[in-house]
């Protein structure tokens, strides 16, 4: 078995040297226009003494940012805004790089809603269209602006907004989390953990996803805990014992770490299983760094 933080180290040099010009990581290796999501996690991976490839990265991210305070899910693309505006802001937040920026992408995210939070859409969930079980007064954010709300852009939508500073509307604020939280909490699966957006469709109960579920249980790390919570938590430590992917055993590792749950053997699992050189996908070998690091607590704001 490899020695993790040596593994890690190998992981975090595969990320320098993948890299752009332009200071941003695009999803896979063999292209080369920056990517929000990879961006702000390998931003995450990054230890504080990598200054020049941390400042390269921020200003990547501000220079990408929308005039309407939200990021695309690529440089350049996406000027209504996507559901990755969550996690730019909060690998800005965590590297301390606010101000005008930071408060414009706030705003954005207090104003962007699930369509099922407008009158029309919760008549028609109400009425004609009960297929899909969910209560619409209870939102979070669309992966795109005008679309229905899903669990991934609401996990890194509460993230950013519960760790952001000197918001101005605090009210409005809270507001948005408490809806955004009941939101996870009524599309929950039956059997605890989330798949990517309801958790019973026509009847018939959904699958958790692993990846999915990780996220949401880490953006609900600082909420009391309830039986929603504690079924999703050990959905995922049953379901960690079979999973192979990177990507989601990554986000599981961090997500058991930070409810105290025991996760050596896991991340023993994600170190005989990745190679650094082998994973073409740079979101996933940021948080293959992370989770093999064992930083998911303080990353991920469960001790802040």
């Amino acid at each position: 078995m490899r020695d993790n933080q040596q593994l890690n180290q190998a992981c975090v040099q595969e990320l320098i040297h993948r890299q752009l010009p332009q200071g941003g990581w695009p999803f896979t290796a063999d292209t080369t226009q920056s990517a929000v999501e990879p961006t702000a996690l390998a931003l995450l991976a990054l230890p504080s003494n990598l200054v020049r490839e941390r400042d390269a990265a921020i200003r990547l991210l501000l220079h990408t940012q929308n005039a309407n305070g939200s990021w695309p899910a690529f440089s350049g693309d996406d000027g209504g805004g996507s559901g990755l505006t969550g996690l730019a802001l909060y690998a800005l937040n965590r590297c301390g790089a606010q101000g005008i920026v930071g408060h414009r992408a706030v705003e954005w995210l207090l104003r962007t809603k699930g369509w099922e939070s407008h009158w029309l859409w919760k008549w028609k969930f109400r009425t004609s269209d009960r297929n899909v079980r969910f209560d619409p007064d209870k939102f979070g954010w669309p992966w795109m602006p005008e679309t229905v709300s899903w669990v991934v852009p609401t996990a890194y939508s509460l993230l950013a907004l519960k760790h952001a500073r000197g918001i101005s509307q605090q009210d409005l604020a809270q507001l948005r989390i408490r809806r955004g939280v009941e939101m996870l909490y009524d599309r929950i699966c039956p059997e605890g953990g989330w798949n990517a957006g309801n958790g019973v469709v026509y009847g018939f109960p959904l699958a958790p996803h692993a990846d999915a579920t990780a996220l949401a249980l880490l953006s609900l790390s600082s909420e009391p805990p309830n039986n929603f919570i504690t079924a999703s938590v050990d959905w995922l430590e049953r379901r960690a014992e079979t999973c192979f992917a990177p990507w989601s055993l990554a986000w599981t590792i961090l997500a058991l770490d930070a409810f105290g749950r025991p996760t050596a053997p896991l991340t023993d699992l994600l170190s005989s299983i990745v190679d650094p050189a082998e994973v073409t996908d740079c979101a996933t070998l940021a948080v293959a760094s992370l989770a093999l690091a064992g930083d998911g607590p303080s990353i991920f704001g469960v001790n802040s």
